[in-house]
């Protein structure tokens, strides 16, 4: 399956990688562009957290060897050159290397820095080396080892690093930019601080021509420009500023953004030279800014072509595309449908594809490297010839609960297939079949079962060994954990209007855990305070409403034990004390779920109680509260949640 060299790296439809920055006009090249963003970061002294390892083991595992040295020898680390030396038996962490080790450069003495042990402890590295340069190595004897064992003699060892030739390069032969998210070329630079890169735009009528006689080089000789630059137009030249860390081999961008005359839709030539040097042949790749990703599966006597939008990702209808030989004649031609995709005869002389709709071209040679599948990670469930689909609510369950099971048997395109039985084995933690059973499904199809967990089944990754006469079993996993400490959520919910205070006032009430299981069974316990509620609507800021002789409005009450049902729910009723009440009174429940530990979960809910159509309010004007009061006098009940346990309370403002 050949794919363009427009790609970056990885991705059938991927784009090149963004930059940061943006680059000098051409008109004023005596000032250069910001420094291109590196996208891969310099090396650092501080060494990175190594995970655990088993000392005790290794030491059993290493017993009696001796520890020597293997081998010293230079190394490239994220671009640099780094010093390596290896070990027989893993080092012991805990040590000092840097009082062990010591490395000097026989022109300007000891030399600095930090020596990192590597994850498996068998080797120590030395970052930021200086290219030729004559070093000496010394190991100390007494070097420890995790088994104890230490180096019985003094180590030396003599190396020359190796010259790094100041070199720039693109990081591709061809690009693919998307029109609108086009960022940046990347560069491949070591010890090169300023470059100054002339970009062309093919003419759309030499097209052809143009792409014949490119063969894709990764550079542009003084003899093939003479050729290849008449078919096209210098739209920009400019100056970037690199500036890579010293003595490391850095992959950055060239910010193209914000460059006007790149802007247009189209196929480019850039061409590369590090400022102030002139050489016969200069670094050059071809690039396309264009919204059509385009990829193609070739077969021993067709090709067939996709063509989508990188910008969404949707299919792209009535592209034309056009199928080149060497010599730039059309050799095949079509258009894509509905679906973004088009069957074309593969001649033999078929070299290069291009589509075109609109003012957006995307290419893709067909005589370069196809794109390798197999060194991308392909994820998710492997392939069978009958996929059995297993879900449920949650995938998290404690001892005692029943696990929900529903399935789906297809074959693999995804269809119907005639019902049978599947045989199931459960598979503790450890491995061990904690049962079996034949999985039967209903008259239409659908699997449906219910796993009861024992009180004490064992905490960890379960798994359901499905058997579907095939001989490639599935599998499926649940967990079952104890969650200790438990966590809840609480809900409650008031009256969203103002009740009278001779009605009883009610809250709806719903706790679950946080894994998604209801709290049924457990226990709500709950507070009830009632309030005067003097300033009760807000929309009229400096009103006092109600009798400001009434007394003892303020009541603390506790209620009765509830207990949820099986799906979490209740319904909590407070019986009103408050009917002769001659003020706005609010009434805030605060509720307490408990879990199975005591420990609860709380929430607050208010309620407003309002006794009559009109209220007598004072304010510095001494205006009566009028029926639009009233409308205003309600409030919205907003249930939070708890992060460790749920604690409910809820306020009804009584407005009497």
């Amino acid at each position: 399956m050949p794919m363009s060299a427009t790609m970056f790296n990885k991705g059938l439809f991927l784009a090149c990688a963004l930059a940061l920055l943006s680059a000098c006009d051409s008109s004023s090249q005596d000032k250069p562009a910001p420094a291109a963003a590196p996208t891969t970061q310099a090396a650092v002294t501080d060494t990175k957290p190594k995970p655990a390892v088993d000392l005790a083991a290794l030491s059993k595992r290493y017993a009696g060897r001796e520890l020597t040295v293997i081998d010293v020898s230079e190394i490239q680390i994220d671009g640099a050159s780094a010093l390596s030396v290896s070990f027989s038996v893993p080092l012991d962490p805990e040590q000092k290397f840097g009082e062990k080790l010591h490395l000097v450069d026989s022109k300007n003495g000891k030399v600095d820095g930090a020596w990192e042990l590597s994850d498996n402890l068998m080797e120590l590295r030395l970052r930021h080396l200086e290219p030729q340069r004559k070093l000496v190595l010394t190991v100390d004897a007494g070097l420890q080892a995790v088994n104890k064992a230490t180096l019985a003699a003094e180590y030396i060892s003599r190396l020359e690093t190796r010259d790094l030739q100041a070199t720039v390069g693109f990081a591709s032969r061809g690009s693919l930019l998307p029109t609108r998210l086009a960022e940046g070329l990347p560069v491949i630079a070591l010890n090169v601080d300023k470059v100054d890169v002339e970009f062309f735009r093919v003419k759309p009528d030499s097209m052809p021509n143009f792409l014949a006689q490119w063969d894709g080089a990764s550079s542009l000789s003084s003899y093939s420009s003479e050729e290849l630059l008449p078919m096209a137009e210098l739209v920009y030249s400019g100056r970037f500023d690199l500036k890579p860390a010293r003595n490391t081999r850095e992959t950055l961008l060239l910010p193209i953004a914000g460059i006007k005359p790149l802007q247009q839709p189209g196929v480019y030539l850039a061409v590369m030279r590090a400022s102030g040097t002139y050489s016969y042949s200069q670094p050059a790749t071809l690039f396309t800014l264009s919204d059509i990703g385009l990829s193609i599966h070739r077969y021993s006597n067709r090709l067939d072509v996709f063509t989508q939008a990188l910008e969404g990702g949707k299919a792209l209808s009535d592209v034309s595309v056009d199928v080149y030989d060497d010599s730039g004649k059309v050799v095949a031609q079509g258009k894509t449908d509905s679906d973004g995709h088009t069957q074309l005869p593969l001649p033999a002389k078929a070299a290069v594809v291009l589509a075109h709709k609109d003012e957006q071209t995307s290419m893709l040679r067909l005589n370069s490297s196809a794109l390798d599948l197999a060194e991308f990670d392909i994820s998710g469930p492997q392939a069978h010839p009958l996929q059995f689909f297993i879900f449920g609510p949650r995938d998290l369950y404690r001892p005692g609960e029943t696990v929900l099971l529903n399935g789906l048997l297809r074959d693999s395109d995804g269809k119907n297939v005639k019902p049978q039985p599947i045989t199931v084995e459960v598979r503790r933690p450890d491995d061990q079949v904690s049962r079996k059973f034949v999985w039967e499904t209903d008259s239409s199809g659908f699997y449906q079962y219910q796993l009861q967990l024992a009180d004490e089944a064992p905490t960890g990754r379960w798994q359901l060994v499905f058997d579907l006469a095939d001989g490639k079993p599935q599998l499926y996993e649940f967990k079952v954990e104890d969650f200790l400490p438990e966590r809840l959520a609480l809900e409650l919910k008031g009256s969203d209007t103002p009740v009278a205070p001779a009605d009883n006032p009610e809250f709806d009430i719903t706790g679950r855990y946080l894994y998604g299981a209801p709290a049924s069974g457990n226990t709500l316990t709950g507070q009830v305070y009632v309030r005067p509620l003097r300033e009760a609507v807000p929309k009229l800021p400096g009103y006092q409403f109600g009798s400001i002789t009434e007394e003892d409005l303020k009541h603390d009450l506790e209620l009765e034990p509830v207990t949820l049902d099986a799906e979490g729910h209740s319904t909590l009723a407070v019986q009103s004390e408050w009917a002769q009440a001659k003020s706005p009174l609010q009434l805030i429940l605060q509720a307490s779920l408990q879990e199975s530990g005591g420990r609860p979960a709380g929430v607050r809910s208010p309620v407003v109680w309002c006794s009559r159509s009109g209220l007598p309010s004072t304010c510095p004007a001494c205006v009566r509260c009028s029926a639009a009061v009233q409308a205003a006098m309600t409030t919205t009940t907003k249930p939070t949640r708890a992060r460790r346990r749920p604690t409910a309370t809820a306020r009804p403002n009584l407005k009497s």
